[in-house]
């Protein structure tokens, strides 16, 4: 059994070379992903059971010419078998790939499972066969199985202190507060149909794989559940401005779409209250089943459009309906009829929302964070908040006070 890295600076490349080879059948083994080079020799350093990478030349960061001569100039402790990816234009820098010691490359517009096959066994059969790195191999996928085992336990009843003590062991990052975010793939019967029973399997490991692409920089964990239901604990990256629930419904929003345009299903999702302790997590996977309904692709994306401009006093439905693109009346009627709220209610309890946060956690002036969230006019914004929330700003932040806030 041979171990893989797959190196690119774009999600959906790794993923479709990922989707191109049914590697478990042949002996191949996808251990990482990295989406540059400084990321790649990292990943090398820490996981010496690697044999083949498979890397593109042009990315942000460090390319893959760069890798390759500090492979030259510090060799691994093993051989590994380098094989590049490259457009069209690339041949010149494909050249100095070989120089520098890759043994094959793969034009990604030219790539098929027949060619991917070929130069993975290529690369193999240039490699003495190890019985220490299949056990590498196995140990890895045991401890990714009991990962996803204690993970589950930690969903179903309340975590005892013993269980969070396994956490560093087995990699897991799991810092409250966080959210509990459901996805499923509603059109999996279509999907088990086009896949066939084998297929359905490895198409499950590529929405889990899609998943954790999907998480980028923020911190979380990817729970699988079973063909087309997952979790993602998701805690926001560190640094993220916005609040928890705001950042965990974008990352959720951007999931979804991730998975359904590149691997062309239906994907639902919903979200349960925000963990304080991971002993909440179960409660709040509760909630967030039973929260599950189906949202068109147009209300996803008058949503998005509303949370990415809430703060815009000229936002309108109209420009939510371009995004989405339908008319504004199509788009007010399938809105209220999906989610039971307005549009204009929705955006009103978003802006309310990150006001909130603004009220409770800086010391900005209440007229400030009107501005802040879309409502130029104080007397506007103090109307609305109190609509939502049933308390005036200034009494929330009475209530909820920053220290040196400006006060009633």
């Amino acid at each position: 059994m041979y171990s893989v890295l797959v190196v690119d600076d774009e999600p959906f490349v790794r993923l479709s070379l990922i989707s191109l080879h049914a590697f478990d059948a042949e002996g191949f083994d996808v251990a990482a992903e990295a989406g540059n080079g400084a990321e790649a020799l990292a990943i090398l350093a820490a996981r010496p059971e690697i044999d083949i990478v498979l890397l593109d030349l042009s990315m942000p960061v460090m390319d893959g010419l760069e890798v390759l001569r500090r492979l030259r100039a510090e060799p691994p402790p093993r051989a590994i078998a380098v094989i590049v990816l490259s457009a069209h234009d690339d041949y010149h820098l494909v050249r100095d790939a070989f120089t520098l010691g890759a043994i094959d490359y793969l034009l990604k517009s030219e790539l098929d499972p027949e060619t991917l096959r070929a130069a993975l066994a290529k690369a193999a059969a240039g490699l003495l066969p190890s019985g220490e790195r299949t056990a590498a191999i196995l140990q890895r996928r045991q401890l990714e199985l009991l990962k996803a085992q204690v993970l589950r336990d930690l969903l179903s009843s309340a975590a005892p202190p013993e269980l969070e003590e396994t956490f560093p062991g087995l990699g897991i990052v799991l810092a409250p507060p966080f959210a509990v975010c459901c996805f499923w793939i509603e059109d999996l019967e279509a999907v088990a149909r086009r896949e066939g029973s084998h297929g359905l399997s490895r198409f499950s490991e590529l929405a889990i794989r899609s998943l954790r692409q999907a998480l980028g920089a923020a911190r979380g964990e990817v729970v699988p559940f079973g063909p087309g239901d997952a979790v993602v604990l998701y805690s926001a990256a560190p640094g993220a401005g916005a609040s928890l629930e705001s950042s965990a419904r974008t990352f959720c929003e951007d999931a979804a779409d991730y998975l359904a345009r590149y691997l062309s299903v239906k994907v639902t999702f919903s979200i349960g209250p925000t963990c304080a302790a991971v002993q909440h997590a179960p409660e709040a996977l509760h909630v967030a089943r039973a929260a599950r309904k189906v949202e068109s692709r147009i209300v996803v994306l008058a949503k998005r459009a509303i949370h990415e401009r809430f703060a815009d006093s000229e936002f309108s439905l109209e420009a939510a309906s371009e995004r989405a693109g339908v008319s504004k009346n199509h788009l007010s009627f399938e809105f209220s009829r999906e989610t039971g709220e307005t549009f204009s209610e929705y955006v009103a309890r978003v802006r309310v929302d990150e006001a909130k946060r603004l009220l409770a956690t800086t010391q900005l002036l209440v007229y400030e964070v009107g501005e802040r969230v879309g409502y130029p006019s104080v007397e506007h914004f103090s109307r609305v908040f109190k609509k939502v929330a049933g308390i005036s700003p200034v009494k929330f932040r009475a209530r909820f006070c920053a220290p040196g806030a400006d006060s009633p």
